[in-house]
């Protein structure tokens, strides 16, 4: 299975990406192909509404969304992993959400139909309703772009670096564990 991460924190080392890493090598020890993408290190612009990709297929903007919007039409399944700011996704993440724009027709269809999608989010805060909006969001999303939500792995109370648990770690393993 090909599969694509879209990390969307900009701490490289941080709670997000001890989930993601957990995920990644599972699926690779499964003989799956991964692709990392550290949004936080690419030059994405934010979506001009202007409709030019409903016709076009691809968004007018000259920016990295382009191979982004690549490696995502090339994979079966994406990976939305983000810690939650303000009970949402990181600005990194939103942006590529927003630009997604470009993966609908002129009938509003989906270019991206029937690909699955997973989430792995985060967050300071150890009330898990904090996850809520952002997971609302994420579902939405999916359901507007015809993708199967495979399921995800919140964990809370992630203040400081390397507080993720190990239950969330063996979750987020289970999970990738399971995906075919």
């Amino acid at each position: 299975m090909k599969t694509v991460i879209l990390f969307g924190s900009p701490r490289k080392e941080g709670n997000t990406r001890q989930l993601v890493n957990a995920f990644s090598e599972t699926m690779k020890k499964k003989g799956h192909d991964v692709r990392l993408l550290n949004l936080n290190e690419m030059n994405v612009r934010p979506c001009q509404g202007c409709l030019v990709c409903a016709k076009a297929g691809k968004c007018r903007i000259n920016d990295d969304m382009k191979d982004i919007r690549k490696y995502m039409l090339e994979s079966d399944l994406l990976v939305y992993a983000t810690p939650t700011y303000w009970w949402g996704p990181s600005s990194q993440l939103k942006l590529v959400i927003d630009r997604s724009i470009a993966f609908f027709d002129e009938n509003m269809e989906s270019r991206i139909k029937g690909k699955k999608a997973v989430t792995l989010i985060t967050c300071a805060d150890k009330a898990l309703d904090t996850f809520t909006p952002a997971l609302d969001a994420f579902r939405r999303t999916f359901d507007a772009l015809s993708l199967a939500y495979l399921g995800g792995v919140e964990e809370a109370g992630c203040e400081e670096t390397g507080k993720v648990s190990k239950k969330a770690l063996d979750k987020t393993r289970k999970l990738a564990q399971s995906l075919t």
